[in-house]
């Protein structure tokens, strides 16, 4: 008999643990995207190995769903949404989250990482 209501517990006690590791905060992400702004000066493609520098670009996030970003002199508005927890959905283009901080998002779509660091 204990063995039995020690099997029933250890079972529930995972599902509670998967339970709470698949779990997603969207306001916790809408807060970390929108709460700074974000530049872009390179991205990582992983079909050829190879960092590659492009010209710097400044994405601020609002929280009514538009961004903006500027690039030299250049300033572009979009829309902006998620598509559920992990995809990032920015104009017509979704991109997975790969890893979203205070100080880091990396936005990946196919084999190119694009790594934005928080701007200060």
């Amino acid at each position: 008999m204990r063995k039995f209501l020690a099997i029933i517990l250890v079972t529930i006690s995972m599902l509670f643990v998967q339970s709470c590791e698949n779990s997603c905060s969207i306001n916790r992400k809408i807060k970390l995207i929108t709460g700074n702004s974000w530049k872009i000066n390179s991205y990582i493609d992983y079909s050829v190995n190879l960092e590659m520098s492009i010209v710097p670009e400044l994405y601020r996030f609002d929280v009514d769903g538009h961004y903006t970003k500027i690039r030299e002199c250049d300033t572009l508005v979009g829309t902006w949404s998620f598509v559920d927890c992990n995809y990032l959905k920015m104009g017509s283009q979704t991109f997975k989250i790969a890893e979203l901080s205070r100080k880091m998002m990396v936005l990946r779509y196919g084999d190119v990482d694009l790594v934005y660091r928080r701007n200060e």
